[in-house]
């Protein structure tokens, strides 16, 4: 994503260190020991993908931004990261135990949402656990809103019903948590 190339070298300044880390830690721990994760929209790789790294998992990054990434690889040297697209995971069927997705989903356009969705349901493994943020408006639309980070614009997109839009893709809803002011948190689960 080119608005994130521009601010790639701001964002870690903004970001703190702690933020999504027990949600993220939280469900991983529900996964077995050693759990193969993706995490798309990885950024910088920090604070989400570092955590999951320092509490044992085997994790797999992807993002859309160059700038980003220069940072993730400066962060986790040792990481496996790739420059792709959400939307078309390059990775074979039934692959990972769970997937997170934090701070991404929401600048995607619904039908957009609806694409990394069967994607991220096609390389799960069937029980699989999907961990993302977004924000769900039961009257939203297509249109979106615009906002800035440090005097870039983004857009940012609202679904009217996550239920609904996993189902269409193999998923359970399994739990919403709202923390207000920062993030909503959507758990879903893969159909066996």
């Amino acid at each position: 994503m080119r608005e994130y190339d521009l601010i790639a070298n701001w964002y870690p300044g903004d970001r703190g260190r702690t933020v999504g880390v027990a949600e993220v830690l939280g469900v991983a721990r529900s996964l077995s020991e050693r759990s193969r994760i993706l995490d798309l929209g990885c950024g910088n790789g920090v604070p989400i993908t570092e955590a999951l790294v320092n509490a044992g998992y085997r994790v797999i990054a992807l993002d859309s931004s160059a700038g980003m990434l220069a940072r993730f690889r400066i962060n986790l040297p040792d990481i496996p990261v790739l420059h792709a697209d959400s939307r078309a995971c390059p990775f074979a069927d039934n692959t990972f135990d769970g997937a997170i997705s934090w701070g991404m989903l929401f600048h995607l356009t619904r039908a957009d949402q609806a694409v990394v969705f069967a994607s991220v349901s096609r390389v799960l493994k069937p029980g699989g656990l999907f961990l993302f943020t977004a924000a769900e408006i039961p009257d939203a639309d297509d249109e979106g809103i615009t906002g800035t980070m440090n005097g870039v614009t983004f857009r940012y997109y609202a679904v009217p019903d996550y239920a609904t839009l996993l189902a269409d893709h193999g998923f359970a809803l399994v739990n919403v948590h709202d923390d207000p002011g920062a993030n909503t948190y959507f758990l879903a689960r893969k159909a066996l």
